[in-house]
């Protein structure tokens, strides 16, 4: 029975709780990666993500002209002027990684079996679980993987 343990990135990039947002966006799309561990003095307190950030602008802004903003600044996907990516820069350029992360953990031990963690995925609408011991960081493992594990048939169900 294939585990977790199979399946995980090991040596993960982690961030810190103080790396301002705009950091953190710049190494997401410099590490090609949609989210990472948030850990301090060792310790993993959290993750974030890119829909973190959106969330956290979306709520300051009240409406989604702030979501817009977002991906026109900072990840330059919306083509056109427009007032509100100035908006959004002054609110990420004081945000750090402690305001937007998500605390809840959802994590899992190595020898799990790929099943239950596809189904924990599934549940809780994440698209990463952390693989650790005793809250120590061991690896995480993405839908992306799952996929990868479908596609190379070393998951038969």
């Amino acid at each position: 029975m294939l585990r977790i343990q199979d399946l995980m990135q090991s040596g993960v990039a982690t961030v810190r709780t103080n790396l301002p947002v705009m950091a953190l966006e710049q190494l997401l799309v410099r590490e090609g990666i949609s989210g990472m561990p948030v850990v301090d003095d060792g310790e993993l307190r959290g993750v974030v993500s890119r829909t973190d950030i959106v969330r956290a602008l979306a709520s300051a802004e009240g409406n989604a002209e702030a979501t817009l903003a977002y991906y026109h600044e900072v990840a330059g996907a919306l083509p056109g002027p427009s007032a509100a990516p100035h908006m959004a820069s002054e609110r990420i350029a004081t945000l750090t990684v402690r305001d937007i992360m998500t605390r809840e953990l959802i994590a899992v031990a190595g020898d799990q079996p790929v099943r239950e963690v596809a189904q924990t995925m599934v549940s809780r609408g994440v698209h990463r679980v952390l693989v650790t011991a005793e809250r120590r960081l061991l690896g995480i493992v993405t839908t992306l993987d799952l996929v990868r594990a479908i596609a190379d048939g070393r998951l038969s169900e």
